[in-house]
């Protein structure tokens, strides 16, 4: 006698696993992501106790405020897609349940047919008169073998049974977490949502008071547009040059072009610690809605004493000053990085410098106790959006 065994159980829990296990990832990812704008809020606050010393508004502050802003507002986000994908989740297990409830009804039917077949014939199978009344030596074996057949399949449906009841426990008991860990989540997002009004009117009040510095600000603006200009206009004369001493390229130019461009995503900060101020591009000045500004790379706000951090291995281009802080400029092949705001300089034109390597002391500003390197990427004569570049 032969039996067909379900293996839906099997095929159910194959599915739940490769569910459990990509859910997992996706939570992971943004569990770690979570942990990353946590510090950064840190260090932004940190920043801002410090800036926070002058009584009068300073648009370092602002920055600093608005950098938190965005950073606490990408945090509630994140939460809100953790808490979406463990209700699937959740939704996902209570069909799992059902299906295993079917597959445990199922294996209990198919063991009370097979404890039937074994009543029917319990008292040829309990003195082995079934064998032993065999009409010759095959029909016995064909015997032997049904009663380890019958006794083999109460062990496998036992065994299914039992599995099923596990599982089931297992789904119900990580339901009634996951509800839980979903409170817990609404709750520390309900306060990061507190917070972060409460910034925005801290925001909205510096602004208020900086707008009454209107004429000083348009002149700074006006100050810092022109020396940006300056800045780039030098740095395109000075990758001239090089491409034109360095016409021909070696081998290890070309390799080297390789590495750091494979790294994209990947390279280190240019500090040990910050948050970035100004991102790269087009951006509304913070207190002049009408004026557009232009930023050719990253600033970013770190402690004083922070030295800037060579982001990948290369040879240092050229060291000019602005008149007030010195510029680093770093080859790495066909890209350069350029490191500005800086105070004490630790390296030379045709050092070779590696991943990590101190380059120089950041300047800290006593107007607005502000600490901000200037980071910029090119790509020969074109510069990039180096956060796309960084990790």
């Amino acid at each position: 006698m032969t039996m067909k065994v379900s293996h839906n159980i099997i095929l159910t829990i194959l599915l739940l696993l490769f569910s459990i296990v990509t859910n997992a990832q996706t939570v992971s990812e943004l569990e770690s992501k979570v942990n990353k704008l946590q510090s950064e809020i840190k260090t932004s606050q940190n920043l801002l106790k410090k800036t926070s010393k002058n009584k009068q508004a300073t648009l370092n502050e602002i920055e600093l405020l608005q950098a938190q802003i965005k950073k606490r507002d990408d945090l509630i986000n994140t939460y809100e897609k953790q808490i979406t994908i463990i209700n699937k989740q959740i939704n996902g297990y209570k069909k799992d349940i059902q299906n295993l409830q079917n597959d445990l009804k199922k294996s209990r039917e198919e063991y009370a047919d097979i404890l039937l077949i074994r009543y029917k014939t319990r008292n040829s199978l309990n003195n082995l008169l079934f064998i032993f009344s065999s009409d010759d030596f095959n029909q016995a074996v064909r015997r032997m073998r049904y009663i380890k057949q019958i006794k083999e399949l109460l062990e496998e449906k036992m065994t299914e049974i039992e599995s099923s009841k596990r599982e089931i426990k297992e789904r119900i008991d990580k339901n009634e977490s996951d509800k839980k860990r979903i409170e817990n989540l609404k709750s520390i997002q309900k306060k990061e949502k507190e917070t972060l009004n409460t910034e925005k009117k801290q925001l909205n009040d510096k602004i208020a008071k900086l707008k009454k510095k209107e004429s000083e600000i348009k002149k700074e603006i006006e100050k810092k547009q022109k020396e940006a200009k300056n800045l780039e206009a030098k740095i395109k004369k000075i990758i001239e040059e090089e491409m034109a001493r360095n016409k021909k390229r070696t081998e290890a130019d070309i390799q080297l072009s390789s590495k750091f461009e494979s790294n994209k995503g990947k390279l280190p900060w240019p500090v040990e610690k910050g948050v970035i101020t100004k991102q790269y591009g087009k951006s509304q000045h913070p207190t002049q809605p009408k004026v557009v500004i232009f930023n050719n790379g990253i600033d970013i706000a770190t402690e004083e004493g922070a030295t800037a951090l060579c982001v990948f291995d290369g040879q240092v281009s050229t060291v000019f000053s602005t008149g007030t802080e010195n510029v680093i400029m770093i080859r790495h092949g066909a890209y350069f990085t350029l490191y500005a705001n800086i105070d004490k300089v630790y390296v030379k034109a045709g050092d070779k410098v590696k991943t990590g390597q101190k380059l120089g002391t950041i300047h800290s500003s006593a107007t607005d106790n502000s600490t901000t390197i200037h980071f910029e990427i090119w790509n020969e004569k074109n510069n990039v959006n180096p956060e796309k570049w960084l990790r």
